[in-house]
């Protein structure tokens, strides 16, 4: 199973590959065309209070509430049940998606004051953000369909197609910057109004398909499974709502003078960056294994279900140490090479390079939380997950205003990332004493090597960057460094994976 999953993910890895190629483009558009200005904040701030939505009751909590059922119910059920419960399920997501793209439009002007309080000191600005948000409030609806209907089909073990969204949208967006932001005024509205066709775009690609397998629009509200699915859909609102709290949080405390210029849009940027190995490895491995996992659990094979969390587990482990070590020591100069242009300049990627390396401290565990959260949901299971994210929001609160008026934005940044260490260890350990299985010691092993090997990579990069950063140019010293522990990295791995004993922890004899 494991190797099914490794291989959906790799393609939903191209996938998504080719999406954060696409959206780097599109950022690094964006950058050159308003920097961290007064138009990059009012985006920013404009597009998170959808996207929030969207995660909330989009991509989040209306996925990871429908795979599992659908995906049970696929399993234990006839075709004619399945597709009438995607028929309820759909009447469902189109009510409460449309009335929220309503009423977000129509609420703007208290939203923005709520999420960045900052911006009312600048009338412009705060006008500026309302109007934005007016605009793309729909998104959410057309998001939150997309992301239905995405779910459905991989439920069916179909990944590609939802994968390549985002593919669309950014391609969109791009297009948007190139040729609607220079004839728009403000520029900035042009943008707002690519995202939109954007969403219409990606929705449209999946529909054909959708109809294809079976589905039919049916005004069909009662069924029992839905209702169901219904039920389970509200803790998983509140454990999503709590992860953007956090967000939220930081947004509100980034937009206040104390956090420093610019700190709103140099916290998009950077986690723009770190969403890259994330959505490569981690959401990629948590979309492959959330249908199989809910397979698993719906037949009460535990055995398998145990087996598919550690593998996964292993595999994230191995792909994000890496990536979290050369952000950390490549920081500054990936920044430059990626947005220091036009507008965005020296300033802006001092301030958005510190808070790249906070926030990839908390980087493997984003990763593993994402498959340990998907294995709770699998298992029906949300009671733990809100209570421990509720633990994390609290202590990611008390962090971020204890760590701001000496860090700045990048005390935000790490107290986002010590608080997600923190989390993702609860859920671990919360998980081993659900499957009565203790899962350490199935990737103590991996743990220790991708360490070790990370850190020796790390310090690898930092001698290479210093030895041929003045006689190449960014560009290419950067590429050369980050190629150079890419394959140091994986030479590593494999020597070490053959000649390495076992760390103590890895012989103990557990109880799966």
């Amino acid at each position: 199973m494991v190797a099914r999953i490794a291989a959906s993910t790799r393609t939903i890895s191209l996938a998504t590959a080719a999406s954060r190629v696409l959206g780097f483009v599109r950022d690094l558009l964006i950058a050159r065309l308003f920097g961290t200005g007064m138009p990059a904040q009012a985006f920013v701030v404009a597009f998170r209070l959808p996207n929030l939505l969207r995660d909330l009751v989009g991509e989040g909590a209306v996925t990871s509430a429908i795979v599992p059922v659908l995906s049970a119910t696929k399993a234990t059920q006839s075709p004619a049940t399945f597709w009438r419960l995607v028929h309820a399920s759909c009447v469902r997501v189109v009510v409460i998606a449309g009335l929220l793209g309503l009423l977000g439009a129509l609420a703007a002007p208290w939203l923005v004051r709520l999420i960045a309080p900052g911006f009312l000191a600048d009338p412009e600005k705060l006008a500026l953000t309302v109007r934005l948000t007016r605009i793309l409030f729909p998104f959410i609806t057309l998001v939150s369909l997309w992301a239905f209907f995405g779910g459905v089909l991989n439920s069916l073990h179909r990944f590609g197609l939802p994968a390549s969204g985002p593919v669309v949208l950014n391609l969109v967006m791009i297009a948007g910057c190139l040729w609607i932001v220079p004839r728009a005024d403000p520029p900035v509205l042009g943008l707002v109004w690519a995202v939109l066709v954007g969403g219409v775009a990606q929705l449209g690609m999946l529909l054909p398909t959708s109809c294809s397998l079976g589905f039919r629009w049916r005004w069909t509200w009662r069924d029992p499974t839905a209702s169901e699915m219904g039920r389970l859909l509200m803790p998983r609102l509140f454990g999503t709502a709590v992860y953007q709290a956090a967000v939220f949080l930081n947004t509100i405390l980034a937009s206040l003078p104390l956090a420093g210029p610019g700190a709103v849009a140099a916290l998009y940027f950077a986690n723009r960056l770190v969403q890259l190995p994330l959505a490569l490895f981690a959401t990629a491995s948590s979309q492959a294994s959330l249908p199989a996992l809910s397979e698993r659990a719906a037949v009460n094979d535990l055995q398998t279900f145990r087996t598919t969390v550690a593998g996964v587990l292993r595999l994230v482990i191995w792909e994000s140490l890496p990536a979290a070590v050369g952000f950390f020591v490549l920081a500054h100069p990936i920044i430059r090479v990626c947005f220091e242009r036009g507008a965005f300049d020296a300033s802006s990627t001092a301030i958005t390079a510190s808070a790249l390396q906070w926030l990839t401290i908390g980087l493997l565990a984003y990763a593993a939380g994402k498959i340990l959260t998907s294995a709770f949901y699998a298992l029906k299971e949300t009671a733990i997950p809100v209570r421990l994210a509720l633990e994390a929001l609290a202590i990611n609160t008390v962090l971020a205003v204890a760590l701001l008026p000496f860090l700045q934005v990048a005390g935000l940044a790490l107290a986002t990332a010590l608080s997600s260490v923190w989390n993702t260890w609860r859920l671990f350990r919360a998980l081993e004493r659900r499957l009565d299985c203790a899962l350490w010691p199935q990737v103590a092993r991996v743990s220790w090597q991708a360490s070790a090997a990370s850190v020796i990579m790390g310090l690898g990069c930092w001698m290479i960057w210093q030895a041929i950063q003045a006689h190449l140019s960014l560009f290419a010293a950067l590429s050369v460094t980050i190629l150079s522990g890419v394959v140091f990295y994986y030479v590593m791995i494999v020597r070490w994976s053959h000649h390495l004993p076992a760390p103590p922890l890895a012989g103990l004899q557990h109880k799966c």
